[in-house]
């Protein structure tokens, strides 16, 4: 993901999400130290994202969406092992992540992925929806 990819990744994250991060939370966080962000594109068409961030051994998926149309096709679980790869390669060996707790779809994938809930963040979303923190560690 580069700078000019945020149009379009806000773009999608406004479809998807009933309370979106703000643009300029995805423009801070693709210049912050540790940031790991990928796009995935069909003709120059931002179909699906992801961002992480990774310092001091620990990895934090802060964003994933893929474009309704292409759900279920495997592009989050690719991304989430794209992401995964190259935290390892930058030496973080202890992965985690926040998702909705009625996030059913979500929440089976990352257990799919290795995954698993560590415990219940209430009140986590702006619109006072709680998170689950899951959590894995990495080879």
């Amino acid at each position: 993901m580069s700078s000019r990819d945020l149009d379009a990744v806000y773009a999608l994250e406004l479809e998807l999400f009933p309370n979106p991060w703000p643009k300029a939370f995805f423009a801070a966080d693709l210049r912050g130290r540790g940031t790991i962000a990928y796009v995935v594109e069909d003709h120059e068409k931002v179909l699906a994202y992801s961002m992480a961030t990774c310092m001091d051994g620990k990895f934090h998926v802060t964003n994933i969406a893929v474009d309704v149309r292409y759900q279920r096709h495997g592009i989050a679980s690719r991304l989430m092992n794209l992401l995964e790869r190259t935290a390892v390669g930058n030496g973080c060996t202890y992965a985690y992540l926040e998702v909705r707790t009625n996030n059913e779809p979500a929440i089976l994938l990352y257990k799919r992925l290795g995954y698993a809930i560590a415990y219940k963040r209430s009140h986590y979303y702006i619109d006072g929806d709680d998170a689950y923190v899951m959590e894995k560690e990495l080879a």
